[in-house]
């Protein structure tokens, strides 16, 4: 016989001698004969909410047996929804019997488990009830002081529960081993919408394996992964990641050692994704310059699904704020920043700083594309004597009238490199030649460091230049124009 039905069936009378309001409500008159039953001092608090929507017990010392008389009140209670469980001093033993509530209550579909004390025995026992558990959609089992190998357990909850939308299991000490069980089970998850598995220890190949997991998931949402160690390689897979998820909306990466370098990784495929519309990176390393990136990128016009950008403690510069204000003319776009630094502006006076790079072809290049022009309208604008040709002074003048002025050093690298015929003058046809090199170098390196990350420095180097142009063109008041 259940408990329940050990204590409807009672004569007990003791509980009379309570200072309790007779009710008709069965949840009640079980709960009062349950306390006297276990020798539980009852609580008028939870007695009142057990004819609600919500039971808040939060921070409620209740204890084990507390946790057994209140368990038994809710097996057969329709009106309960929601139970806040959380910092209650619950123990695996208390977690066994408000487990073996929920396998007949068909009314709770959130429960707060947080903060308390189950260890790997109650991750053991969460998973047997939840794996199956079709009722609970909202389950949070964070800080309860699981360990990186308990995460094979629960990983059997994300794997085969068809019910449960969202689960919050931080401030756990879940690891590498974690982030491989977790990654795998979100391959073949199908209704998780929000994962929260912030404050925890996700790094290196964890990171890696959590990534390739949502590269084949679907359904999630919002995932906070803050306060974790992603770095330099969760970065690079994340930025794969995003180019092929088309599910996520929401991503937390504060505080993840999320520096510059490893946040161009990771920019280089938000780019290119099409569905998040809040990303938070705060608390990370990131310089100006890496502030800067992601505002270009909203300016290019990529990133179009993008409205919240959070960079909380991320210091900007005066060329942010400028930026900031040109970009939210254009589109919506709320952003947190950090303290406003400043320092000295890419123009000195009227004289623009000029550039020396062992790639001009790049820059060229990249102007080309970032002004959005043919390589016809480029040799137009450029070739002011009409002679179909480019001579060196012209490729001088040209950059410098848009703010891209290239050193003594580059300029003769430039006409090295596109004066084919060594005549002393560019064509159309050498210069069309040069533009096809420069596409098929971009994508071989592209594709290079998307497959290993040791690959990644001299992309790195190429990306480098090509935000550098976008930046001084997105600054010139004449950008955009023909000249």
């Amino acid at each position: 016989m259940r408990e329940e039905d050990k204590i409807l069936d009672s004569d007990d009378e003791d509980d009379q001698k309570r200072d309790f309001t007779a009710t008709n409500d069965a949840s009640q008159r079980i709960y009062t004969k349950a306390c006297v039953l276990f020798k539980v001092t009852p609580s008028t608090f939870l007695y009142r909410h057990l004819t609600t929507m919500k039971v808040p017990l939060q921070n409620h010392a209740i204890g084990d047996a507390g946790a057994k008389a209140m368990a038994t009140a809710l097996v057969e209670n329709k009106k309960v929804q929601i139970v806040d469980l959380s910092s209650t001093g619950i123990t695996a033993v208390g977690l066994g019997y408000i487990l073996e509530m929920l396998e007949e209550n068909t009314s709770i579909t959130d429960i707060n488990l947080s903060s308390n004390f189950f260890n790997s025995t109650g991750a053991k026992q969460i998973s047997d009830a939840f794996t199956y558990n079709q009722t609970v959609k909202k389950l949070n089992i964070s800080g309860n002081e699981f360990k990186d190998e308990d995460s094979r357990c629960l990983a059997e909850i994300i794997e085969e529960n068809i019910t449960l939308q969202v689960l919050i299991i931080s401030r756990n000490a879940f690891g590498e081993t974690a982030g491989t069980n977790f990654g795998k089970a979100l391959e073949h998850n199908t209704t998780l919408i929000h994962f929260d598995i912030s404050w925890n220890h996700l790094r290196q190949q964890g990171a890696i394996e959590l990534c390739h997991g949502l590269q084949n998931n679907n359904t999630l949402e919002v995932l906070n992964l803050s306060w974790n160690g992603f770095g330099l390689e969760g970065c690079h897979e994340m930025g794969k990641t995003l180019k092929i998820n088309r599910s996520l909306t929401d991503l937390d990466l504060s505080s993840n050692r999320v520096n510059y370098d490893a946040f161009k990784l990771l920019l280089r495929g938000l780019v290119k994704n099409k569905t998040l519309k809040t990303i938070k990176i705060g608390f990370n390393p990131i310089t100006t310059d890496g502030a800067m990136s992601i505002l270009r990128a909203v300016l290019d016009d990529r990133c179009k699904s993008l409205t919240t950008l959070d960079m909380s403690d991320v210091s900007v510069d005066n060329d942010f704020v400028t930026l900031l204000k040109k970009v939210q003319h254009i589109r919506p776009l709320h952003i947190t920043h950090g303290n406003l630094l400043r320092h000295d502006d890419l123009r000195k006076g009227d004289n623009p700083v000029v550039l020396d790079t062992d790639d001009p072809v790049t820059i060229l290049f990249e102007c080309v594309k970032t002004k959005n022009l043919r390589l016809i309208d480029l040799m137009k604008n450029l070739d002011k004597d009409n002679s179909d040709t480019l001579s060196r002074e012209e490729l001088n003048r040209g950059l410098s009238e848009i703010d891209v002025p290239l050193s003594r050093r580059s300029l003769d690298i430039l006409m090295e490199k596109l004066d084919m015929n060594k005549d002393g003058q560019v064509d159309f046809m050498e210069l069309m030649t040069k533009y096809k090199e420069h596409v098929r170098r971009v994508t071989k390196l592209q594709r290079e460091a998307d497959v290993d990350l040791k690959h990644y420095k001299h992309f790195d180097k190429l990306e480098q230049l090509r935000e550098m142009v976008r930046l001084r063109l997105s600054l010139t008041p004449a950008a955009g124009q023909s000249h």
